[in-house]
């Protein structure tokens, strides 16, 4: 069935088209729009739409409103379309919108050029060849258009095909697709949308589940989220599909959300309050008895569905030996990763261990002999210390053993253990300074080995954390007996010189293994009574602590990056995001800031954020698909220019007012000598040396058609046929000079700036060294302050070593 959009659009506004409560909210980006707006424009297919006809008044809709018109007609595929179409053409979001409309707002086209563009000052103020899109579609804007031409002494004769051919867009035809019959149940016509949105944001199997409970229960989505807000602010981070499984564990007892097909609303109501319930009592005391007081240290969350049904199981009373038992099992499960490798079929396993043995039974002996045999022994080994990576495992055991047992701190003796008055944040601390260690020449991971970190108050940290061990050890052990005993250090003084790192790091990783052995073995014998029986329904006010940043200029960093895109009206990313390998589950690195579903979400690239990590950590970013950025300077402006969309003028006019620094530089021409009027060989030479030095040293941009003081000069003066010549020719240097590998890190575009055209070349930090051939010798160029400097080859290696962690 054909359609017009203006009919489309027509609809949403009488209420006769809505969009179901399980869509997604709107994602797309202004190249999308702009995309999509040409397309039209060129009458390019843009695929159709996908409609539910339906007269059930049961189905649930977002914008809460009511058709007038029977059968009702709910959209299940086009919505990113229909909205940008609605959003343009009226000018306003529509009823059901809940996105980012900045990503419809002031679209231009160009009478002449006949391209879309969203709105930019400096190109298209006060040029009425760039007319408001919006504004054609409104009362009395044609009219409007032609006599600001006529003002401005412009032929409007010209130009009426073009306004007329962008006016019917809005009669274009849309084909549809309709969903129809009176047997046709919400769970088909979801199960429909998922198969024919394949290629849109895919909904998992938890939203698909959710989306049957909100066509029953409208508010679900936003009651679970609120439950989710509750505890995001109190430091734990968890999804959707998270507190549903658990919700499910409720209702039906399993852990599959195909069990929750059939459910009621109050089921739901009554499954969810419970849930909540139980995850506030095992919260805190995992927190209390474990001291795992924040989401980067609280492990195996995929656990917590068999925690809540045995909490439930017992009506949330639980004595100081079923809660220690339980605890004990969740450790173990946390440690060895129980639940990394099939989840969905390995808690439904455990799960049916609580449903088969009666309220008097242990069920946590059968638990941990599962477990047991699953692993093969359950034993803390010196091996399982040997993480070269904040997402090791064993990290949360690690600040787990700190808080639970005698652990204290180093600069005042006292304790750490999360009942030590008000809940101490911690600090990771390195015991041997990395700057120590890399001038000695050991490489990022023996820096960062698990077995290197300690845990201490933030004061603590800051007092000693660049002073020698054989130093401030020496003095803790006379000041404290017993202080570096508790954090499991070795007291043989010839450990603690840099040249028995090594030794040093063999030798705590045994007295780790010990420790935590022994701390686990209390735990399961030792079941202490205070003070969880009065602490259990205290509220949890540690504040998230992102506990695997080193230090606090990393964490600065970060925490303004993320105060950044909360500025934008973007997420936040997730600080110490931990990759796991999806065959065996295991974690391979940390990432110290990361979009895992892109800024967007599943509509833009995983993006990370890679502050000072080692080769081994970009390869891995770069394995898993993730775009990542080593600095603060080039993250922004990829948000700036691929997902804000922003004015490439506007941020070339930017970046040439603050002038020339060690990450930018301005050169006059690519290939041409202004003085002779001929191409130079050496001005080429000269690009390719500058961006050789950007790629390693921290990255950087350069501005070619602008002089040094700034003046943009265009690019004219090098003579090529097109911007796309001129970007070949640079490819072709930059392949021939330095190799194809360096052209995947730099990253050509083009703007008009002040009525000139500028090339920008956005150099991206190499993860390895990058020469420059010149005839049969090769020469390595680095950044120094605002210029480019040769490293003699005495100096290279040194460079390498500390710069590249080679």
């Amino acid at each position: 069935m054909a359609t017009k959009i203006s009919t489309i659009l027509d609809k949403i506004d009488n209420g006769s088209l809505a969009l179901p409560v399980f869509q997604r909210g709107y994602v797309w980006t202004r190249k999308q729009v702009s995309e999509l707006f040409n397309s039209l424009y060129k009458d390019y297919p843009v695929g159709s739409l996908l409609i539910w006809e339906t007269a059930s008044p049961d189905v649930r809709t977002r914008g809460e409103q009511l058709a007038p018109a029977t059968p009702r007609q709910i959209l299940l595929d086009g919505q990113q379309r229909i909205t940008s179409l609605y959003g343009v053409i009226r000018g306003r979001e529509p009823a059901f919108f809940n996105g980012n409309a900045h990503a419809f707002q002031n679209l231009r086209f160009h009478l002449e050029d006949e391209v879309f563009e969203f709105f930019q000052p400096v190109k298209m103020q006060n040029n009425p060849l760039w007319i408001d899109v919006t504004e054609l579609y409104s009362k009395g804007g044609v009219e409007s258009i032609i006599d600001n031409l006529k003002d401005n002494g412009i032929d409007s004769s010209n130009y009426l095909g073009s306004l007329m051919k962008l006016l019917n867009i809005a009669e274009r035809d849309l084909y549809i697709d309709s969903v129809t019959g009176e047997d046709k149940t919400i769970e088909e016509v979801v199960n429909i949308f998922d198969r024919v949105n394949s290629a849109g944001t895919k909904l998992t199997r938890g939203d698909l589940a959710l989306a049957k409970i909100c066509s029953e229960w409208s508010e679900a989505r936003e009651v679970m989220q609120s439950k989710l807000l509750k505890w995001k602010n109190i430091g734990y981070d968890f999804n959707l599909d998270w507190l549903l499984r658990i919700t499910n564990v409720m209702i039906t007892g399993k852990g599959l959300f195909v069990h929750l097909h059939n459910v009621t609303t109050p089921q739901v109501q009554n499954g969810l309050m419970r849930a909540e319930k139980h995850i506030d009592k095992a919260l805190n005391i995992i927190n209390n008895r474990l001291g795992l007081d924040h989401n980067q240290v609280l492990f195996a969350k995929l656990a917590f569905p068999v925690i809540i049904a045995f909490l439930d199981k017992h009506d949330g009373e639980l004595s100081p030996e079923q809660r220690d038992k339980i605890l004990y099992w969740y450790t173990h499960a946390g440690m060895w990763g129980r639940y990394t490798v099939s989840p969905e079929s390995t808690i439904e396993s455990d799960l049916s261990i609580l449903q088969d043995t009666s309220p008097t039974d242990d069920p946590t002996e059968q638990l941990l002999t599962k477990l047991n045999r699953w692993r093969g022994g359950l034993k803390v080994g010196a091996r399982n210390f040997h993480g070269a990576t904040r997402g090791n495992r064993f990290y949360p055991v690690l600040y787990m053993m700190t808080r639970m047992g005698e652990a204290r701190d180093l600069y005042d003796g006292l304790p750490l253990n999360s009942q030590s008055g008000e809940k101490t944040q911690l600090e990771l601390h390195h015991i041997f300074p990395k700057s120590l260690l890399q001038r000695a020449g050991y490489d990022a991971k023996s820096r960062n080995a698990l077995a290197n970190f300690c845990f201490l108050t933030k004061e603590s940290a800051q007092k000693i954390r660049h002073r020698a061990p054989v130093e401030y050890l020496e003095e803790i052990a006379e000041k404290y007996p017993g202080a570096l005993e508790s954090q499991w250090i070795p007291m043989k003084r010839n450990l603690w010189e840099i040249h028995k790192y090594e030794s040093f790091l063999d030798a705590r990783k045994q007295l780790l293994a010990e420790g935590a052995n022994q701390l686990l073995n209390n735990l399961r014998t030792d079941h202490t009574k205070a003070p969880e029986e009065t602490g259990w329904d205290r509220p949890i006010t540690v504040p998230p602590r992102p506990a695997s940043i080193a230090d606090d200029v990393e964490e600065a960093i970060l925490l303004e990056i993320n105060q950044w895109m909360k500025n934008q009206n973007l997420p936040t990313g997730i600080l110490g995001y931990e990759i796991a390998d999806p065959d065996t589950g295991e974690e391979v690195a940390m990432f110290d800031l990361a979009w895992p579903e892109g800024v967007q979400s599943e509509l833009s690239d995983p993006v990370a954020v890679l502050i000072d990590e080692d080769v081994e950590v970009l390869a891995v970013a770069g394995k898993y698909g993730y775009r990542f950025f080593t600095s603060p300077d080039g993250f922004k402006q990829y948000i700036n220019e691929e997902i804000l969309m922003s004015s490439n003028e506007n941020i070339i006019e930017e970046i040439i007012q603050k002038g020339e620094s060690e990450t930018v530089e301005f050169k006059s021409t690519l290939r041409r000598n202004l003085y002779t009027n001929e191409k130079d060989n050496q001005i080429e030479y000269s690009v390719i040396k500058t961006l050789a030095a950007f790629l390693n040293s921290d990255g950087g941009i350069l501005l070619i058609g602008v002089a040094d003081d700034g003046k943009p000069l265009g690019i004219n003066a090098d003579m090529f046929k097109s911007t796309d010549k001129m970007s070949l020719h640079l490819v072709n240097l930059v392949k021939f000079r330095m190799g194809p590998t360096a052209m995947t890190r730099i990253h050509i575009d083009f703007a008009t700036y002040q009525e000139q055209q500028i090339m920008k070349v956005v150099c991206d930090p190499s993860p390895s060294p990058v020469y420059v051939k010149d005839d049969n010798d090769d020469h390595f160029y680095v950044r120094m302050g605002p210029s480019t400097d040769k490293l003699p080859a005495s100096e290279i290696p040194k460079y390498i070593k500390h710069h590249f962690n080679q």
